[in-house]
């Protein structure tokens, strides 16, 4: 592994943004998105995702200038068009609409089309925990997953993230695929060379593998949960696809080029909830607060040394790297590295 701290990691990711036509500001955002990923050990959605934005950028599937227009728009809620742009930069436009909608109305709702692949969840319902709002972000994929008992991915592992805000303890984070885990997790292993748990995925005939080539070789991803999983991923497909206008299932499309060569119609929808309008701010945090402490006063059991409510380990890992920096695998910084020779950048 190679250490980086987060500040040099950004400017090189905001750098790349820019040599390919992106506005600063906007490259700035999405360089903090992928930085945050990886400060939080959600590497999946950090820096190892850069080169596949650049080259979508570069292909001009993915339109370097990010624009966003209302559709159509309520007192407490909006439908929005990315037109194909940044995803991250959509999600934090359409994000601060709901916000702002919440702040009037008590509660924001922003379905968004024809966005891109937005990222970790967790960026954006942080953003309303700021605002001591609650926050709720979901967006949908490509199909990676089976029904149970089916053996072709017919929808996403569409990820969905909660924040609630704390007084003295930090806000609540779930920020979650519907798969048993993310196919960054599967990327990053085959990356490595190493193989993964038996139950993380299957290969295109449905038989378990710990493979991860085969799983990304027309295999599929496993639904948490079996069916619950799967079902999760439905009601959300429909709600970011069929609501929005955006794709869902296989009208939604990757990343990787030259096989996905159109834009990728992701939808997404984030909704906030202003809690001081619903009753005293201080009081909901005290009792947030209250909660957390309960969860930490649980005996562990054996084997066990510590409790964590949600988001608490991706803070700590923030934490610590914020202070020690950033340990990426020699494969990403052999990624970027390479990125940097052809935009004429200066190495990590």
């Amino acid at each position: 592994m190679v250490t980086v701290t987060a500040s040099r990691l950004g400017a090189f990711a905001s750098a790349a943004f820019q040599r390919v036509g992106v506005p600063a500001p906007d490259a700035d955002l999405v360089a903090d998105t992928l930085i945050e990923a990886d400060l939080r050990g959600v590497h999946s959605h950090g820096v190892m995702r850069l080169p596949s934005y650049i080259r979508r950028l570069q292909a001009g599937i993915v339109r370097p200038e990010t624009t966003l227009s209302v559709i159509r728009e309520g007192p407490a809620f909006a439908e929005v068009d990315g037109h194909d742009g940044l995803g991250q930069v959509v999600s934090v436009r359409a994000m601060d609409l709901a916000i702002d909608k919440a702040q009037a109305a008590g509660v924001g709702f922003v379905g968004v089309r024809r966005s891109t692949h937005f990222g970790a969840a967790a960026y954006y319902v942080l953003r309303a925990c700021t605002q001591g709002m609650i926050g709720m972000a979901i967006t949908n994929t490509i199909p990676l997953m089976p029904p149970e008992g089916g053996a072709a991915a017919v929808v996403g592992n569409n990820p969905v993230a909660y924040a609630l805000p704390g007084g003295r303890e930090r806000p609540v984070v779930l920020d979650m695929a519907t798969s048993v885990v993310a196919q960054g997790k599967i990327q990053r292993a085959a990356g490595r060379g190493i193989r993964v748990p038996l139950g993380w995925g299957v290969d295109r005939n449905g038989h378990p593998t710990d493979r991860p080539e085969v799983i990304l070789d027309g295999g599929m991803l496993l639904p948490t949960g079996g069916y619950k999983g799967f079902g999760l991923a439905v009601v959300f497909d429909l709600l970011c696809g069929a609501l929005t206008g955006a794709g869902w299932s296989s009208s939604v499309t990757g990343m990787a080029l030259p096989a996905n060569p159109r834009p990728q119609n992701i939808g997404h929808v984030f909704m906030a909830i202003d809690v001081r309008q619903f009753r005293p701010l201080e009081e909901f945090t005290r009792e947030v607060d209250a909660y957390v402490r309960a969860v930490h006063a649980i005996p562990p059991a054996p084997g066990t040394e510590r409790i964590y409510v949600p988001g608490e380990i991706e803070f700590d890992f923030a934490e610590a790297r914020r202070r020690d920096g950033i340990p990426l695998d020699d494969h990403i910084t052999a990624g970027l590295q390479s990125l940097a020779r052809e935009l004429s950048l200066a190495p990590l």
